[in-house]
């Protein structure tokens, strides 16, 4: 090939190390511009990929596989047969997903939380339906329904006004739920259950997480998010689930 290009060098006047040259340089161009189409390509993939993990989470399937498996563990009857999670509830549980998975940037930690939130909520209402619950835990678990709406009032409130936003508040209030719960299913589930909800508070109610939600433009992925769940809270009130 350089005879070639030699020979054609010498009939066209030019030398060869300037053919050469001139190659050498073509063949680095289309070289660069291969690999910014591969680059781009791979970052094409990788946004798809990352859209994808953030929507094929389905909380009212998850919640149907818990639902069945702990009625079948635990109750005889079809008193507890109807979906504890409906339309709404399942909704929110969807969206928070993503706002764990813009956190966490990890598939599995975020799908984990939002499992063991579900798996926790399910065993409650199930244990309730099936009537398990003493006098005096049904007297807490009213307690726990207030507690987690207010703060489910609070957090819409912190979002749609703007400088209200407290972070020990709401730190206070998640830590006092996560004490309630424990308290609650400690004496009807397993240490396992009370490890779910060890693991559900160490996340939602750390500094970093809750800054980056409601600290203006510390995560503005998170922050679009938080509008839609804020919206599913909003929605959960009205119909009575929280």
């Amino acid at each position: 090939t350089s005879v070639l290009l030699c020979n054609s060098a010498s009939r066209s006047g030019q030398s060869c190390d300037t053919v050469t040259c001139r190659d050498s340089l073509l063949f680095a161009k289309k070289t660069e511009l291969c690999l910014e189409i591969n680059v781009a390509n791979i970052s094409g993939l990788d946004d798809q990929n990352n859209e994808t993990e953030m929507t094929d989470f389905k909380a009212s399937v998850v919640a149907f596989e818990v639902q069945k498996n702990f009625a079948n563990k635990f109750f005889s009857n079809k008193a507890v047969a109807k979906s504890l999670i409906d339309d709404t509830s399942g909704n929110l549980l969807d969206n928070l997903y993503k706002l764990l998975y813009v956190f966490t940037k990890n598939k599995k930690d975020s799908e984990k939380t939002t499992r063991n939130i579900i798996k926790i909520a399910i065993k409650i209402g199930m244990l309730q339906r099936g009537d398990k619950f003493s006098r005096e835990e049904k007297t807490n678990l009213v307690q726990i329904q207030k507690n987690l709406r207010t703060v489910a009032m609070t957090l819409i409130s912190f979002y749609q006004v703007d400088h209200t936003y407290d972070r020990n508040f709401v730190i206070k209030y998640l830590t006092e739920l996560e004490t309630l719960l424990k308290n609650l299913i400690s004496n009807h589930l397993t240490d396992k259950s009370v490890g779910r909800v060890e693991q559900i508070f160490g996340v939602v109610k750390t500094p970093e997480f809750l800054d980056s939600v409601y600290v203006p433009k510390k995560n503005s992925e998170m922050r679009e998010i938080m509008g839609t769940v804020v919206s599913d809270l909003n929605c959960c009130l009205e119909a009575g689930i929280l």
